[in-house]
């Protein structure tokens, strides 16, 4: 698996309880934002469940307002086997568990939901496979003995096609049953010296393509997945898009990609021409309407042709490539209009030398003319329109 290097340090601006004071066996990290409800249930069932290992349980808390890392520390006050790192900055789930990573004291870790709907009773099982050589124990729905308890239909088909997709895109992926899976184990060297940059909630992705270790050491445990009963789910339109991205930047790390352009630029760049694309759909309508069917001259057809196509070009990279606050919204569509000049100007002549020129018919001249503005529109939009570098 590829490696990368990184220092292995406590996460800025994080609280820790306690210094661990021994090596342990495993170390259960439990990331949580408002999980007051559910606090005090998943613990106690971590630590009744490894009764008898040598084990930690880390509550990873992204400063909850509803008070959970408070609850975590006040109920278990007297156990020193529960320590709580209460994160301010760079919020996330798969952040707090790398945040996990790197404060466990032990020779290995498990990852669990603090929803309750994975069950602590399966984490010795896990352990277990590590101690018996696996690298990676994963706790799967989709192997005998193992299921989901109460999906409706449609959410059981979206959570197989999203497997079925990282399977195909993450070469390290393709034999595991449930590479989506949030419950799992893996000794402490798998992901010690690795620079982990996850999005959204799937981690196991990233250990399983960046982590050190070897072919064929992951392990399966089944278990069935089972419904929230407290609190509200995390989950919504905005983690499944960043699953996608997180796919695609893993795929083009994978497959080598990386060496052409960081793997978050070539993400943006392919969801800059995702709407480009979509644009060029709606730019090629409204100039085959008005030129060819309403009589319009070619030049006022493809003008107001790239206007619409350029305002809904602005709109899908604003909510989907480029992912900026609704407040700055008036100063990104001023300079996106300066950067389209540019790509109109582009536009403008391929398309009056295809068709006057080189005798193209007008709808393929326009086509090729959006193609020539396109590479334009892109550096542009990222250096100066919606000013990544900045941003970041």
């Amino acid at each position: 698996m590829a490696v990368e290097q990184a220092t292995r340090t406590p996460t800025e601006n994080a609280v820790v309880d306690a210094e661990p004071q021994s090596e342990l066996g495993v170390s259960v990290i439990i990331p949580t934002y408002n999980e007051v409800e559910n606090i005090e249930k998943i613990v106690s069932r971590c630590l009744m469940a490894l009764e008898g290992h040598d084990s930690e349980i880390l509550v990873v808390d992204d400063d909850s307002p509803d008070g959970t890392a408070r609850l975590a520390r006040e109920s278990f006050a007297d156990n020193s086997d529960v320590r709580v790192i209460k994160r301010t900055e760079d919020k996330g789930l798969a952040q707090s568990v790398t945040a996990g990573f790197r404060h466990a004291s032990s020779e290995s870790c498990a990852v669990i939901d603090a929803d309750l709907q994975h069950p602590p009773e399966k984490l010795p099982a896990l352990v277990d496979e590590l101690s018996d050589g696996a690298a990676v124990a994963i706790g799967s729905r989709h192997i005998e003995g193992g299921g989901i308890a109460n999906w409706p239909y449609h959410r059981k088909v979206v959570s197989k096609g999203a497997t079925g997709l990282a399977r195909l895109s993450i070469p390290s992926a393709k034999s595991v049953s449930d590479p989506m899976s949030g419950f799992f184990a893996v000794r402490s060297d798998v992901v010690e010296d690795v620079e982990l940059d996850p999005k959204g909630y799937k981690i196991l992705l990233e250990v399983l393509e960046k982590g050190s270790y070897e072919t064929g050491s992951v392990a399966e445990v089944p278990y069935v997945f089972q419904d929230r009963q407290y609190g509200e789910s995390k989950l919504t339109s905005s983690e499944y898009k960043n699953f996608v991205e997180h796919l695609m930047g893993l795929s083009f790390s994978a497959y080598g990609f990386d060496r052409i352009a960081e793997p978050d630029r070539l993400v943006r760049g392919t969801e800059f021409g995702f709407v480009g694309a979509m644009g060029a759909v709606v730019n090629t309508l409204v100039f085959g309407g008005m030129h060819l069917y309403g009589g319009m001259h070619y030049m006022v057809a493809g003008a107001l042709a790239f206007i619409v196509a350029l305002n809904f070009n602005f709109l899908g990279n604003w909510f989907l490539t480029f992912n900026q606050p609704s407040e700055e919204i008036r100063s990104k569509y001023i300079r996106f209009n300066v950067v389209s000049v540019g790509g109109f100007i582009i536009y403008s002549l391929a398309l009056a030398t295809a068709i006057d020129v080189l005798l193209i018919p007008a709808l393929l001249a326009n086509v090729l003319a959006i193609g020539g503005s396109f590479l334009f529109n892109f550096i542009g939009s990222e250096k100066f329109a919606f000013d990544i570098e900045s941003a970041n």
